[in-house]
């Protein structure tokens, strides 16, 4: 099926790339990233061409990605039932802890679904399509460029295999985190509760 999505994006030329990219930015679980190894690998663009490409990409993500972001912000209420009072503190911590810079990380780390949390803590409009622009950019001219240089499949499972050491790296760091949470939980005595 997915291999009928991408001839059929291959087939409509660069209306199939910018759709590709913006399914991507409407936090849609989609590979966009391949889309555009794929253009990259197919039209053999000079450097001025990468970076009229990567920009003509940043450029629909962050516009595609504001429906998302509005989303949040107009049924906030409703959207927030659904998620746990204590994983929104968690995300709103981080958020206060890392800055507005967590969007332009998500976008880097393919977190689709940050555009919802970058409406949920009201960052400025302008602000969140520059923080997204940033993050999208740099990965989208390093897609283009990594697709000129030959053999989509090759480099397709290089990504998947930086992709599966990336997610055995955040596995290990939640185990961590939960390891350590339990052993404090279990172990760690109150000041209070200690004898005298």
């Amino acid at each position: 099926m997915l291999q009928t999505v991408f001839n059929f994006l291959v087939h409509l030329g660069w209306i199939g790339l910018l759709l590709g990219v913006s399914i991507e930015a409407l936090s849609i679980p989609f590979p966009a990233s391949f889309i555009i190894l794929l253009y990259g690998y197919l039209l053999k663009p000079s450097f001025l061409e990468m970076l009229l490409i990567a920009l003509a990409i940043s450029i629909i993500y962050v516009l595609c990605s504001f429906f998302p972001y509005w989303l949040s912000i107009k049924f906030e209420d409703k959207m927030t039932k659904k998620i746990s009072k204590k994983k929104m503190k968690k995300v709103m911590k981080w958020i206060d802890k890392y800055g507005d810079w967590t969007i332009t990380l998500g976008r880097i780390f393919g977190m689709g679904y940050i555009a919802f949390i970058g409406g949920f803590c009201k960052i400025k409009p302008l602000k969140y399509a520059l923080l997204t622009f940033i993050g999208v950019f740099p990965l989208s001219f390093l897609f283009v460029y990594l697709g000129t240089l030959g053999d989509v499949k090759v480099i397709n499972k290089m990504i998947q295999n930086v992709s599966w050491w990336l997610l055995g790296a955040a596995a290990a760091i939640v185990l961590i985190y939960w390891s350590v949470k339990y052993i404090r939980k279990k172990y760690y005595v109150e000041p209070d509760q200690q004898e005298g």
